[in-house]
């Protein structure tokens, strides 16, 4: 009957838009102004619709958006309808590790590797506790210090070779390549108890592991978005592959997961490497495969870009 009144006095391309404008304009209405982190300081639209976080974070300007907003509203910000950032010293310890740490948000699970949550994706404390306690000890500075100076000078002397002999046959140096030739020797070597080998493979353009890294750096772009429209942009770039590429991406992965299958393989729970805590721990060998090409991905990324920008730095400018 209503609907029957109002189309007598409104046309009905009127009617269809209301019906299809008026929820989403109450949603923002709700978010914006009763949400109960509506009294968290941001600009609108963030506090809107999350659309605004997953563009940034698509075209690689996350960080320096967020930190403008940082500095603009203060240490915490609203930046999607159900999500803050802080940026405060004293909140690492409460969301990270005291008491286990916060729960992380569903979108981490997009990191999954292999079926298995990693470390770094598992969403629940109780879960990520006991895999982090096993290895965790080989991380401090004590450790590294003791255990992994021989690999990490074996691993750069290989690189300085590397970069000397391309300079020697008039080659230009690929550094970030190299770079992440040192970082994932470095990982494996130390962690694993066998280096991969990347920074002797010379007369390549490019590391074996480079399309494994890359493909997962790549996915990064989509890390905020819920799992389901992630698995569904991943199952999409899988098919829109061609050729040559895909190949490339394949043998990467072939070639990582060859490596990790054998370490795995013959490790023993006695072993103090990575995959033999892991194993001790109770983890499964197919697990623990998945918790080591985590390790790699995530190693390699950020430490052969660091380096890689510093190379890059001291080459513009010497006299520093």
């Amino acid at each position: 009957m209503v609907f029957q009144a109002l189309s007598s006095i409104l046309p009905l391309w009127v009617l269809i838009l209301s019906t299809l404008t008026l929820p989403p304009l109450l949603l923002a209405l709700y978010r914006r102004y009763f949400h109960p982190l509506h009294r968290i300081p941001g600009p609108l639209l963030p506090a809107c619709t999350s659309l605004w976080l997953y563009y940034h974070s698509y075209a690689g300007t996350e960080c320096r958006t967020i930190h403008a907003l940082h500095r603009t509203y203060g240490p915490v910000v609203r930046i999607a309808p159900n999500e803050i950032a802080i940026a405060d010293g004293a909140a690492l310890g409460p969301i990270y590790s005291e008491k286990g740490g916060f729960r992380k948000a569903a979108c981490y699970r997009n990191f999954d590797i292999d079926g298995h949550p990693s470390i770094f994706s598992a969403l629940e404390p109780g879960y990520r506790a006991p895999r982090a306690k096993a290895v965790v000890g080989m991380f401090s500075t004590t450790a590294v210090r003791r255990d992994a100076k021989g690999v990490l000078e074996e691993s750069v002397r290989r690189l300085v070779g590397r970069m000397m002999g391309e300079r020697t046959k008039g080659r230009s140096v690929d550094v970030l390549n190299l770079a992440r030739s040192l970082a994932v020797d470095a990982v494996t070597g130390y962690l694993f108890g066998q280096s991969y080998g990347a920074t002797e493979e010379e007369g390549k353009e490019e590391m074996s592991a480079s399309q494994f890294v890359n493909a997962f750096v790549a996915v990064g772009r989509f890390f905020l978005l819920p799992n389901w429209w992630f698995v569904m942009l991943e199952s999409l770039s899988e098919k829109v592959m061609m050729g040559e590429e895909k190949e490339e991406v394949n043998r990467s992965m072939q070639s990582v997961d060859e490596f990790v299958g054998r370490l795995v393989q013959e490790a023993r729970e006695e072993d103090t490497t990575y995959q033999g805590r892991m194993l001790r721990a109770g983890m499964t060998r197919e697990e623990t495969a998945a918790q080591c090409k985590d390790l790699i991905f995530a190693g390699t990324d950020s430490t052969g870009m660091n380096l890689g920008t510093i190379c890059w730095q001291l080459a513009r400018h010497p006299e520093k």
